[in-house]
C-alpha cells in the first residue's frame, strides 16, 4: 500500500527525529508506571535465588498470580509478567546427578516393586473406579487454635475418619495455593523439591516437559470435572496433557448440575457430587475421576446463607469470627452433601476408592491468635486439612497415615486396594513410609509438629535423595528413568 499509494519517503528527518523522542518519553513513562516498579530497591535487592528478575519483583510489590495471567497482566503491564513467569527455575540440580546414578535407582526400586508385588492381589486399577476429591478450602475450624463453634458442623465427615485411613494433610498453601496441592496429588511430586520460585507447576512447568507421571497413566478412562472455568491455573491445558478424556467446566464440556446455595457465586457440593456420580454410573468398567469442587471458596460473607446455626468465639476480630460462622456453615452443607454421596457409592457393586481432601485452609482467620509470634508458633496448624480413603469393598485401612502430604495419597490407594505397583510407585511407597509429610522446606511427626531435618533416620535421608534425583530427572534433567518404560506404569 505505502508503495502504490504514498510515493517517496513517508517522513522527512525533523519528523523522525520528533518521532524518536516521542517513543522514547512514552516507553520510559510505560517502564516508570508498569507496576511502578522501585529501580533502587531493585539495584541494592541482595537475591535469595539464582532468579534475581523475579526476586526484585517479589520485593518490589510484584505478586504472580498464576491462577490469571490476565489478571497479572492488566495490573502489571505484559512486560512484567512475561519475565515474572519465564526466568524461572524448576530444580537445582543434584551434584550426583547422571545416567549410572538414575540408572542405578531404577534397578533399585524395580527390584523393591517385586517384592512389594509378591504380596499384592490385583494386578492393576484400571478394573477399579477412583476418585480424587479436592474439598475447595476444606479445614475444621476448631483445629486452629482458640476457635470454638456452638456445634459441630461437619458430623459424618468425621465419622467417616474414625473409620476409614484418615487424618491430616499437610498443605503447602494458606488460603490458596489449591492448583499446587492437586498436582502433587495427581503427579506423586513434591512441590518440596521445586525451586521456590517454581510457584505453580501447572503454568510454569507442565507446559515445557513432555512426560510427567500422573495417576492417569494406569487407567484407561479418566475423566475431570471442576464446577468452575476451565482456564483457571491454565487446567484446561493440563489436564489434557495429563490424559483426561472430557473436562467438565463452565466453558468446557457442559455441566449438567449447577445449583448454588443462597447468594453463593459459587455451585454447591451437593451439584458436583450429584456431577460425579453422573460420571462414575456412565460406564461399567473402570476409570479415574479428578473432581475440584468449588463451594466453600473465599468470600466467606455473613449472610451468604438464608440461615446461620453457628456461633463461633476465639481470639480473632468479631470481622473474622462472623466469616467463621458463615465458612462453618458451608461446610455443613459439604458434610450432608458427602454422607448423599458416600451412601450412593457404598451399594455400588463396582469397587470404588475415593480421596477426598481440603486442599487448603481459607485465608479468613484475622486477630491475635495468628499474628506475631502466634502466626509462627501456630504455623503447622495453619497447614493441616482433613482426608480421608474411602473404599466401598472390604479392605484394610492404613495405619502409618496420620499426617500425610498430597503426593502420598497414590502409593496409599495402591496399597488399600492392594494393588501391584511399578517402581516409580515403590518409591513413593518407600517416602511414605518413612517420611510422608514434607512441604515448605518442613517436615512433620505423625503428631503433626515440625521436625527439623537433621533429625530424620539415615534411611529416610536416602529415600528423600533418591526421590530428588528422580523428580530433577523427570522435570528438569534428561528423563534418563523415563527411557525405562516399565518405571512409571
Amino acid at each position: 500500500m505505502q508503495r502504490h499509494f504514498l510515493k517517496g519517503k513517508i517522513y522527512n528527518l525533523p519528523t523522525r527525529i520528533i518521532l524518536l523522542f516521542a517513543s522514547g518519553f512514552i516507553l520510559y513513562g510505560f517502564a516508570q508506571t508498569e507496576n511502578q516498579l522501585n529501580l533502587i530497591a531493585w539495584k541494592n535487592q541482595k537475591p535469595t535465588n539464582d532468579n534475581i528478575f523475579f526476586t526484585a519483583l517479589n520485593n518490589s510489590g510484584f505478586h504472580a498470580h498464576p491462577e490469571s495471567l490476565e489478571y497479572s497482566s492488566n495490573k502489571f503491564g505484559p512486560v512484567v509478567t512475561f519475565f515474572g513467569t519465564v526466568i524461572i527455575k524448576t530444580m537445582d540440580k543434584p551434584n550426583n546427578y547422571n545416567k549410572k546414578s538414575i540408572d542405578n535407582i531404577t534397578q533399585k526400586y524395580q527390584a523393591l516393586a517385586t517384592q512389594i508385588n509378591k504380596t499384592r492381589e490385583n494386578n492393576s486399577l484400571n478394573s477399579q473406579t477412583v476418585i480424587y476429591v479436592l474439598s475447595e478450602s476444606y479445614a475444621d475450624p476448631r483445629m486452629v487454635p482458640s476457635v470454638k463453634l456452638s456445634k459441630n458442623p461437619i458430623p459424618y465427615e468425621q465419622k467417616i475418619e474414625r473409620t476409614n485411613t484418615s487424618g491430616l494433610m499437610y498443605s503447602s498453601g494458606y488460603g490458596g495455593g489449591t492448583a499446587n496441592i492437586e498436582f502433587e496429588a495427581l503427579t506423586g511430586l513434591s512441590m518440596n523439591n521445586f525451586d521456590p520460585s517454581l510457584v505453580t507447576p501447572y503454568v510454569f512447568l507442565v507446559p515445557k516437559v513432555s512426560n510427567l507421571p500422573v495417576i492417569t497413566d494406569y487407567f484407561k478412562t479418566k475423566n475431570a470435572i471442576h464446577p468452575y472455568t476451565g482456564t483457571t491455573y491454565n487446567r484446561t491445558t493440563v489436564f489434557k496433557k495429563f490424559g483426561f478424556q472430557h473436562f467438565y467446566n463452565f466453558n468446557g464440556n457442559k455441566l449438567s448440575y449447577t445449583k448454588k446455595i443462597g447468594k453463593s457465586q459459587y455451585v454447591s457440593d451437593d451439584s458436583a457430587y450429584k456431577q460425579l456420580l453422573k460420571q462414575v454410573n456412565s460406564t461399567k468398567k473402570g476409570q479415574f475421576i479428578q473432581l475440584s469442587t468449588m463451594q466453600n471458596h473465599m468470600p466467606y460473607t455473613p449472610g451468604i446463607y438464608a440461615k446461620n446455626e453457628y456461633k463461633a468465639t476465639g481470639r480473632l476480630t468479631n470481622y473474622s469470627l462472623k466469616k467463621v460462622e458463615s465458612y462453618s456453615q458451608g461446610l455443613n452443607y459439604t458434610d450432608q452433601a458427602l454422607k448423599k454421596l458416600i451412601g450412593r457409592v457404598s451399594k455400588m457393586k463396582k469397587h470404588v476408592t475415593i480421596v477426598w481432601y481440603g486442599d487448603h485452609l481459607p485465608g479468613l482467620y484475622d486477630g491475635p491468635i495468628v499474628a506475631g509470634k502466634n502466626a509462627t508458633k501456630y504455623d503447622n496448624r495453619l497447614h493441616q486439612t482433613n482426608y480421608f480413603i474411602y473404599s466401598n469393598f472390604k479392605h484394610q485401612p492404613l495405619s502409618h497415615t496420620k499426617v500425610v502430604s498430597p503426593n502420598m495419597f497414590t502409593p496409599m490407594v495402591f496399597q488399600q486396594t492392594n494393588t501391584k505397583v511399578s517402581p516409580y510407585i515403590a518409591l513413593l511407597t518407600e517416602i511414605n513410609r518413612y517420611v510422608p509429610a514434607a512441604e515448605r522446606n518442613k517436615f512433620m511427626n505423625s503428631n503433626g509438629q515440625y521436625i527439623p531435618k537433621n533429625s530424620l533416620s539415615e534411611k529416610s535421608k536416602k529415600f528423600l535423595q533418591d526421590y530428588k534425583l528422580i523428580q530433577y530427572d523427570i522435570t528438569a534433567g534428561k528423563q534418563y528413568s523415563l527411557k525405562n518404560k516399565n518405571f512409571i506404569k
